[in-house]
This record gives structure tokens, sequence and C-alpha cells, in this order.
């Protein structure tokens, strides 16, 4: 059975324009699904996990890739 992880919406679409949603950033705060650590988090993972800053560039292909399907609104 796969769970399905709450994110918090990082972008609201206003005609072309795409606005960060930081109001209240608690939501983007936790445990990394990678390392572990207590930190900031975005949805940038290989699976879409919720990872932190380090973890994402480790990857930052990935990253990038990750971020403009969150743009698009084509992620998971």
């Amino acid at each position: 059975m796969v769970t399905k992880r709450h994110q918090p919406k990082l972008f609201e679409r206003r005609g072309d324009a795409r606005i960060i949603d930081r109001s209240d950033i608690s939501h983007f705060f936790g445990k990394c699904e990678l390392c572990g650590k207590k930190d900031e988090l975005r949805p940038y993972g290989p699976n879409h996990e919720n990872i932190c800053f380090k973890c994402g560039m480790k990857s930052k292909e990935l990253t990038k890739k990750r971020f403009t399907e969150m743009l698009k609104g084509t992620g998971h």
C-alpha cells in the first residue's frame, strides 16, 4: 500500500505568474526522508521524497527537474 504524503502547496498560479506561498513556513520543516536531518524540506527526492537542501544538492540535475515539475504542475 502506498501512503500519500502531505505536501504543502508551494506555488500558486495566477495567470502566467507563479506565486510562492511562504505564509506558514512550518509546513516546510521536518525530517529529511533521505538523511534524517531536521531541516527545511522540499519534495525533490528521487521518488518525490521531502528532502533537505544538502541532499537536494547531491543531484542538482534531479532537483532542478523536480523544481521545474512543480512550477509546471506536472510533478507527482
